[in-house]
């Protein structure tokens, strides 16, 4: 498995075991020349679970995420970035 792939298998099984309909997470990682990027879309009602109080949760998570890349991938300075899709137009569930 690549970079993005384990970084977004981790974070869809971590916010899946959040929120209250799983079954409608939906996240895609992309990688640019300095940045990993995994978006994340989900229910709108799950969106507070995911950000958490004043953004505790999801700046865990970021954390948590970069921890991972830099474990297993030392060399790699690429940066990882979490994004919530809050675009209710979104074709992104479509996915």
């Amino acid at each position: 498995m690549n970079m993005s792939e384990i970084l977004q298998d981790y974070v869809d099984s971590t916010i899946k075991k959040i929120v209250d309909k799983p079954d409608n997470v939906k996240t895609v990682a992309t990688v640019s020349t300095k940045s990993v990027i995994v978006q994340i879309k989900s229910e709108k009602e799950d969106l507070g679970k995911i950000i958490g109080k004043k953004g505790r949760t999801i700046e865990s998570l970021k954390v948590l995420t970069l921890a991972i890349k830099n474990t297993q991938f030392p060399n790699d300075t690429r940066r990882v970035v979490l994004e919530i899709i809050e675009d209710e137009d979104s074709s992104f569930l479509d996915l």
